[in-house]
This record gives C-alpha cells, sequence and structure tokens, in this order.
C-alpha cells in the first residue's frame, strides 16, 4: 500500500447517485472513501468527526450554503485538500473558488481517467504539503528545545528569528527582536574591547574556537563561544546567517611557562568601558579581520572542535576567511550604496552584470549605470526605501541582456545592500504558467457557453433549413438563406476548435478513406496567389477511424502556415503515404510505440523561409508566433498537435531557416477504435420487428431548441414526448412501461443545467429497461460520451449543431436498423 491509497476523501455532491458513482469509482482505485454528503453544513460536521484528508466539493449543493463557502470553513478547522469537482464554469464562480485555495477544479462531465487525474495530483501535492509543515514544526521544535542560543538573519542582518536560549542570554524576548538588526541584539566584542565580527564557517565546516563577550540588552557583559553558518538557497546564493552560542563560567586558564611568539594567553578576561565600545557592524563590505582567541573550555560538545583537556594552550591557527571573501564568493551581485547612491561596494559578479572593472566603479552614481527605463520604473520606490529604512524586492528587466533580475535592497548605513539574482529562468516559467492558466480559462469559457451557444446555433441552423424546405418548390432562389447557413456552419466550425484547443476534444471517429478526405479539404480550400499545389497520395491506403472535422481543421491550420511563408509565391506538396521508417523524423512515432504499427502520414512540405532554429522548440507551445505583427494568435500548432494526440497520433516538424519547413502529421490505424458512421451510429446493432407510428421521448432543457425538435419530429408522422429534466424524462419512460407503450427511442441532451443530464439519466433508463434505445446529442464535442457512444449505451450521437434533416436521418436510421419495438401491452 502506498501513501496515496491512504488518503482518506469525503464526497460533498448534492447528487446522492452521483456521489455514489463517484465513491464506487474511488473505491475500486483503492482510495479510502470515508463518506459522503448533500449539504454544505452536514460537510463540515463530517470533516470533524472522520477527519478527511481530500474533499471533492460540488459547488451547488442542498442546504443554504454552497461549496465555496463550505470550503472557507472547512479550512478554518482543517487543513485537508479541497477538490472542486462542478459543472459551473463560470468566470464569477471560478474566481471565487480560486480564493479559496483549491487543490483541483474538475468540471463535469468528466471521465474516470480525468477523476483519477485529478485526485492523484491533489493527493500528492497534499501529502508534500504535510511533509513540508511536517519538516518545518521539526525545525521549530528542535530550536526551540535547544539549550545553545540560536538567532537568524537575513541578508541585511535582520533578525528573523530567536529561541528562548537566545533570549535568555540576550536579555530580549523574541518577539522584541523580529525586524531588528543584528548590531542591536547580538553586540559581540574582543576581550581588549575590539568590536568582534561573526565567524563564518568554512567549506570544511571547521571553525577555531574564540571567546566572545556579548553585551546583552542591560548592559551586562557575558563571555560567550559562538559559531556562525551562513544559510543559502538551492541555487547556493548566501541568504542569510544563523548563529549559535553559548553562555560560558568566566574561564579559568593555567599560565603556560613559555607561551610562543605573537600567542595572547587570558588569564583574566578584560571588560572595556561602555565609552570605549563602538557600535559593531555587521556584513559591512570591507575585510574585517576575525582573529580566533584560543580558551580551553570543556563543557563544549566535541563538535565545536576544542583542543585535549590536557592543553590549556592551543597550537596558533589559521585565521578563518574574513566575511569580505564570504561575499566574494557570492555568485549573485551584491552593491553597496550610500546616502547619495554612490557605489561604495561591489563584488565580482555585480562589477559582471555592469560591465565595468571593479575598483573603477566605485563612487559612480547607481542611476548612471542603469538604463533609463530601469530608473523611470524604480527610482521612487527605491528612494522611499532608503528615506524610511524599509526592505524592498523588485524585479528589473534588462534589454540589452535580455535578462529579468529580482532587486533585494536592504537598509546599509545611510544607504541600500542590494542584492540582485537572475531570474529569468522564474519569469519564463511564470510566463509559461500563465499561459497554462489563460488556457485553462479559456477551457473554462468554451465550456461555459459553448452549450447555450450551440443551443442557439441549433435553432438558427434548424429554422433556416425549414425555411428552405419551404422554399423549396419556389422558383425563385433565395442566396441570403444559403449564405446564412454557412455562416452558421462556420461558427460551428470556431466553436469545435475553441473546445478542442482548450481540452483536447475527443474526436467522434468515422471510418474514411484518407485520399478522399484530402481530396475533399481541397474542394473547398481558397488557394493562395503564387503557390503551386502539389497533392500526391500513394494507392491502396487502409481505411482510418479519424473525426473528419478535426482533421479538415488539422489540415486547414497546416496549410494555412505553409501558404503564409511563402508571401511571394513556392511550391506547397501535400503527401499521404504509408510510414517508412527510414524517412520518418525522431519525433512522428509516439513515445509508448516500441515497433512500427499500422497507420498513415500526412506530410505538408512548402519551400518557404523556413523556421529560425532557436523559434523551432517552441513552435507547439500556446500563443507562440513570430507573426503577431499580422494579428496571428499563436494557437495554429498548439490546436493541431491537440488533434493529433487525441487521434493517438503525432505531429513533428523538420525546418531549414531559408530552406522551407515540412510537418508530417502520423496516425495509427486501430481496428478496435469505436467508430460511428456518416449518420453518427455506432456499428453495434440487432434486429426488432417493424411497427407504425414510432414513439420518441426527447430530453432538453433548451425550449428553443426542444420546441424545434419536435415540430421536425412530428411533422414527420412521429409521436413525440417533451421533457426537460432528467428525472421528469425517467417518470416519463416508467409510465409508458407500465402502460404498455414503451418509448421506441429517446434523444437525450447530455448536459441539463443544474439538473440530471443525459448521461446519468440513461443509467436508469437501462435499469428500468436494459434494451432501451437511445440518441446522444450536446454541444460538447469533446465530452468522452460523444467519442464513445456505446460504452454508456447510447445507439448513435448527434453532435449540435444540426440541420433537421440530419436529426430526421439519424432518427430514421437507428429505428431501421435496430427494429420499432412492439408494444408490451397486456
Amino acid at each position: 500500500m502506498n501513501a496515496l491509497d491512504r488518503i482518506r476523501i469525503l464526497i460533498v455532491e448534492n447528487e446522492g447517485l452521483v456521489g455514489c458513482d463517484i465513491a464506487a469509482t474511488l473505491t475500486n482505485l483503492g482510495y479510502d472513501v470515508v463518506g459522503t454528503c448533500q449539504s454544505g453544513e452536514a460537510a463540515v460536521t463530517q470533516v470533524h468527526e472522520l477527519h478527511p484528508d481530500l474533499i471533492l466539493m460540488d459547488i451547488h449543493l442542498a442546504g443554504s450554503i454552497d461549496g465555496i463557502e463550505t470550503a472557507k470553513r472547512i479550512k478554518e478547522v482543517s487543513g485537508a485538500a479541497i477538490v472542486y469537482v462542478t459543472a459551473c464554469a463560470d468566470l464569477e464562480t471560478v474566481a471565487r473558488a480560486r480564493e479559496t485555495q483549491p487543490y483541483g477544479y474538475l468540471l463535469k462531465p468528466f471521465s474516470e481517467d480525468e477523476l483519477r487525474l485529478a485526485v492523484e495530483v491533489a493527493a500528492t501535492r497534499y501529502l508534500e504539503d504535510v511533509e513540508r509543515r511536517r519538516r518545518e514544526q521539526s525545525y521549530f521544535e528542535a530550536f526551540q528545545s535547544l539549550a545553545d542560543g540560536v538567532i537568524a538573519t537575513d541578508l541585511a542582518g535582520v533578525v528573523i528569528f530567536m529561541n528562548p536560549a537566545a533570549g535568555r542570554i540576550t536579555g530580549w524576548a523574541s518577539e522584541e527582536v523580529a525586524g531588528r538588526s543584528l548590531n542591536e541584539v547580538f553586540r559581540i566584542f574582543h576581550p581588549g574591547g575590539e568590536p568582534a565580527e561573526v565567524q563564518v564557517v568554512d567549506e570544511s565546516g571547521h571553525l577555531p574556537q574564540r571567546t566572545v563577550w556579548l553585551t546583552n540588552k542591560t548592559g551586562e557583559r557575558v563571555a560567550i563561544y559562538d559559531r556562525t553558518t551562513a544559510l543559502r538557497d538551492q541555487r547556493n546564493s548566501l541568504t542569510g546567517l544563523i548563529i549559535l552560542f553559548r553562555r560560558l563560567a568566566p574561564p579559568s586558564l593555567v599560565e603556560p611557562q613559555a607561551p610562543p611568539p605573537r600567542q595572547h594567553l587570558i588569564t583574566q578576561p578584560m571588560e572595556p568601558s561602555p565609552h570605549e565600545i563602538p557600535p559593531a557592524s555587521f556584513a559591512a563590505p570591507v575585510e574585517v579581520a576575525a582573529q580566533a582567541v584560543p580558551v580551553y573550555i570543556p563543557s563544549l560538545a566535541p563538535d565545536y572542535h576544542m583542543p585535549p583537556p590536557e592543553s590549556h594552550v592551543s597550537a596558533p591557527v589559521a585565521n578563518p576567511a574574513p566575511l569580505v571573501d564570504v561575499v566574494e564568493s557570492i555568485s549573485d551581485p551584491l552593491i553597496a550604496l550610500d546616502g547619495l547612491w554612490r557605489l561604495t561596494y561591489v563584488n565580482a559578479a555585480g562589477a559582471k552584470l555592469l560591465g565595468r572593472d571593479k575598483l573603477a566603479i566605485l563612487g559612480t552614481n547607481f542611476w548612471d549605470l542603469m538604463p533609463s527605463v530601469i530608473r523611470d520604473a524604480h527610482y521612487e520606490t527605491m528612494a522611499h526605501a532608503v528615506l524610511h529604512r524599509e526592505a524592498i524586492s523588485r524585479d528589473l528587466y534588462l534589454e540589452a541582456q535580455q535578462i529579468w533580475l529580482e532587486l533585494r535592497a536592504y537598509p546599509f548605513g545611510e544607504g541600500l545592500l542590494i542584492l540582485m539574482k537572475d531570474i529569468t529562468a522564474r519569469h519564463e516559467e511564470a510566463e509559461r504558467r500563465n499561459r497554462i492558466d489563460r488556457l485553462e480559462s479559456l477551457g473554462l469559457l468554451a465550456r461555459g457557453f459553448a452549450h447555450d451557444f450551440n443551443n442557439l446555433l441549433t435553432v438558427l441552423l434548424g429554422n433556416l433549413s425549414l425555411a428552405e424546405m419551404r422554399l423549396r418548390g419556389n422558383t425563385e432562389r433565395i442566396p441570403e438563406l444559403a449564405t446564412a447557413k454557412q455562416a452558421t456552419l462556420q461558427a460551428q466550425n470556431l466553436v469545435q476548435q475553441l473546445l478542442t484547443f482548450a481540452r483536447g476534444g475527443a474526436p467522434i471517429k468515422r471510418q474514411m478513406k484518407p485520399g478522399e478526405l484530402i481530396e475533399t479539404f481541397f474542394q473547398h480550400h481558397s488557394r493562395a496567389t503564387g503557390v503551386h499545389y502539389r497533392i500526391e497520395i500513394q494507392q491502396g491506403l487502409p481505411s482510418i477511424a479519424v473525426d473528419p472535422n478535426q482533421i479538415r481543421r488539422l489540415m486547414g491550420n497546416l496549410i494555412r502556415n505553409a501558404e503564409q511563408a511563402m508571401p511571394i509565391g513556392g511550391d506547397l506538396t501535400i503527401r499521404c503515404l504509408a510510414p517508412n521508417p527510414e524517412e520518418l523524423y525522431g519525433g512522428d512515432m509516439p513515445p509508448d510505440m516500441n515497433e512500427m504499427p499500422q497507420g498513415i502520414v500526412i506530410e505538408v512540405k512548402d519551400t518557404g523561409e523556413g523556421i529560425a532554429p532557436d523559434h523551432l522548440p517552441h513552435i507547439f507551445e500556446p500563443y507562440f508566433s513570430t507573426r503577431k505583427a499580422q494579428n496571428a494568435t499563436g494557437l495554429g500548432l498548439t490546436v493541431c498537435e491537440s488533434i493529433a494526440k487525441a487521434h493517438g497520433g503525432s505531429l513533428s516538424v523538420r525546418s531549414e531557416h531559408g530552406s522551407g519547413s515540412s510537418v508530417r502529421f502520423y496516425l495509427p490505424v486501430d481496428a478496435d477504435e469505436e467508430t460511428v458512421d456518416e449518420l453518427g451510429m455506432t456499428r453495434a446493432s440487432f434486429e426488432f420487428g417493424n411497427t407504425a407510428a414510432p414513439r420518441i421521448l426527447i430530453l432538453e432543457d433548451d425550449p428553443l431548441v426542444r420546441s424545434l425538435i419536435t415540430r421536425n419530429l412530428v411533422t414527420q408522422g412521429f409521436e413525440v414526448c417533451e421533457t426537460a429534466e432528467g428525472t421528469e424524462t425517467i417518470r416519463r419512460y416508467q409510465e409508458s412501461m407500465d402502460q404498455g407503450r414503451a418509448f421506441d427511442l429517446v434523444v437525450l441532451d447530455l448536459t441539463i443545467p443544474n439538473g440530471l443530464g443525459g448521461v446519468r439519466t440513461m443509467e436508469r433508463l437501462r435499469q428500468l429497461d436494459p434494451n432501451v434505445v437511445a440518441i446522444v446529442s450536446s454541444g460538447y464535442s469533446d465530452d468522452p460520451v460523444m467519442a464513445k457512444p456505446a460504452a454508456y449505451g447510447f445507439s448513435a450521437v448527434l453532435p449540435k449543431p444540426y440541420e433537421p434533416s440530419d436529426l430526421l436521418r439519424l432518427v430514421k436510421s437507428v429505428l431501421n436498423a435496430r427494429g420499432l419495438r412492439k408494444d408490451t401491452k397486456a
């Protein structure tokens, strides 16, 4: 059993059937489902009682509070991870949900794989957060319980942590020191009265022993032993210091008989007068000797590297590296400024960044070294930091070097201590994540309006088709109707492209000849001026299972890119052939294929300008385009890659700048793939006898679409019963069976907002009648139900929008193929 199997999951879902289905799926996957509930109030109670690790939360819940408000209340009492599982895709709801910092947002309807992936990601992140908090707490408890004093500072010497032992030695309370300078809290002096610097442990981890005198808050001098270690981040850049120190009893030393030259022995600690003690400085970028004083203190732990007991006089030891060497070793630029913006210190990395000699640059005004755009953007903020002695952090972009820098400035003397770090990779990653967030928002937006928009398109297309049918006997054709229909179909294509791009788009596949698909495409393609087209289709290619609309979209994007790459004309070759291992590019095959499968390759090759080598790795990234001046969106190849992956294939590009490009789409032949015919019917069928006046039950929430379907079917002699919600559909079907007049066909809309949709309704209908015959219809072409209808019990699919003739052909074909059911009336 791995850690994920031990995750305890609570399901909060207002539809009991859906909640039970999710619970069964997760249980089969090995998770521990500790409970289900339907209201926010019950969820809060069960969190107290069951202590779940992960909560799957619907937003529309029974009770007085919704899922988002429930999540807020739960976060006040529990650290459980929350994943929203909902049909709500509007931006306002998503924005509210983001405020609760969820671990995921899964949109209904979803497949089992999508649910599994969402839970795995959330559970893994939750376990990582738990482990991180456990480590942080253990570190905190360890420091708190140490008998030695511990003080942690940031790079500018500002105290960020002090444990109780340090408080007892320094006389400062922990809550008093936060934000104070180390100079004020940890004032140390050599026995002779000279200010002492902190000694940083060298790379070997060894540090010569010394005793220093600490002046505590009340002015008392305390003998201590101290040890300081640099804090570094994952890039080994210095971020601060940790000082470990211990209070000592005044040492009793034995006077040596013959001390070696220049060796100083301490027989009695000397306390300097207050007026003789100058203020200590920390992290000053000047070389200050840190002389170790040899003292034997038998009570110290062995790892402090003290001399053995029989020797009260230590041999001379080498001085540790002075602090300036530590500063010089910092890989990031470090600059010190005075109150007039003049450079008083710069390390080697800083001089390299500024492109100047270290010595020559000292005394130069900082803003004279920066581009004017940097001064305009950041001068006011930094001046405010100098005036009010505040630490700040700013991001700078140096256009000449094309790098992003994080500038952290700390009060230092009369000016600032500035540490710069190259964060170009971080900004690029943030930009990539921003693109992903935009894609997610686009996906939510697409699914949010696709249902309603496709319903409207269905009404438009349906009524335009009916108008054409009524005017068919008229001798005068009306071209405006045909134009309106064509525009409606183009609008449908845009919606489908948006869904494909945002969610990957599960294809609705049909068996087709690849050559016919390409030839049909070019019958409707407007050819570019000056471009010579050559189509080469290998004979004898097998039929392939594809979504013709998606493949036409892919070819359109590839061919349009090729045409735009040849503004003054050229040759464009489209080839369709069986794959040859010797000709394939390295990226043609999906990575999980170990041998050459059956399939085809569609290649689009141009003689245009080609793709620059530095652009080639980014061509599939969303919004990447070299033609933004021409309002290119940078989405074309991203859509193509989504379509290729959705078909189990791959897309690969080969290009040389100035010599043209070649794009290959590899498509495998899968004989077992579920397909539908040109009418949208699956291959599974069985025969029944024929009867008259077939009865059809409709589930459609949109009244305009429902009215259109009813009028269309009634005019063809069908008996139609309308319903707007799944529970009503189930009730009508049950009543018809009880009366012995079972429906011959059910047409179900896939998604019913705030109601029982097509999939759940079909599950209940199959429980009532295992032989129920149904068609699923939806504007969500990317839903897995539309790609594999037989797996959910449906006989055919009807994507929206559709023409009335499409509906009639599909209904008649389903009834003819499967046979009309005979009345079961006794």
